[in-house]
């Protein structure tokens, strides 16, 4: 595999590329552009950014596949165009991504140079769109939090926790969140929760005393139920 030195113009934070097959060093594309991707982010959606040349009066279809997702586009000739597909890939998963193009050109069939290869457009480069990683969440919701904004901040943790549901910080965080707003049954089981992931920390086990202990009618009541 190839670590950052192949010639595809992505941008976007993606620690690896591998092997590209169809690609030429003028960023003329052939009928199948294919590789994959790794980004040390999740991606939220990627978008290919192409030229279409005068070579192609009746204009042609691009296929755009990333993993599982596809989306298909026709475009004029002589013209940029561009192709975008919302995704929900994790951070560091390997993802394939294929670009098929309709309709080839082959310069030299048809009288426009030496050059015997099938193209199909020309790549502008692939854009890659990254979402938050579950410490940025964390992040962002202890500032929310701090302003009041409890709901957006209980978002946030949320968010923290469906991206990495084993780090017991913010399950403690959220209980917390969810604790102000008098939501005392979903908060004892982030607590509890974030007890389960870390036992030997005296800090959570504190907390949790000191929530029984200052909300005895509350937490009775969550017994009783």
């Amino acid at each position: 595999m190839q670590v950052n030195q192949v010639k595809v113009p992505i941008k976007g934070s993606v620690k690896q590329v591998s092997e590209v097959i169809g690609l030429f060093s003028d960023m003329w594309v052939g009928k199948k552009l294919s590789f994959t991707i790794k980004s040390e982010y999740p991606i939220q959606e990627i978008e290919l950014e192409g030229y279409l040349s005068n070579q192609f009066p009746e204009g042609n279809n691009i296929i755009l596949t990333v993993g599982k997702e596809t989306q298909r586009i026709s475009s004029p000739g002589n013209q940029v165009f561009n192709c975008l597909i919302p995704v929900n890939l994790a951070a560091y998963q390997k993802t394939k991504v294929e670009v098929v193009s309709g309709k080839v050109l082959n310069p030299k069939q048809q009288g426009l140079g030496e050059d015997e290869r099938d193209l199909g457009f020309i790549l502008v480069h692939f854009n890659i769109k990254r979402g938050k990683t579950a410490g940025e969440y964390l992040q962002e919701g202890k500032k929310l939090e701090d302003k009041g904004k409890l709901e957006a901040a209980i978002t946030s943790y949320q968010q923290a926790i469906s991206l990495n549901p084993k780090f017991p910080w913010s399950h403690y965080l959220l209980g917390e969140a969810l604790k102000k707003q008098g939501k005392h049954k979903e908060a004892i089981a982030h607590y509890n929760q974030a007890i389960k992931l870390n036992p030997d920390s005296d800090w959570f086990q504190y907390n949790l005393t000191q929530f029984f202990a200052q909300n005895s009618n509350c937490v009775l009541g969550y017994y009783a139920s």
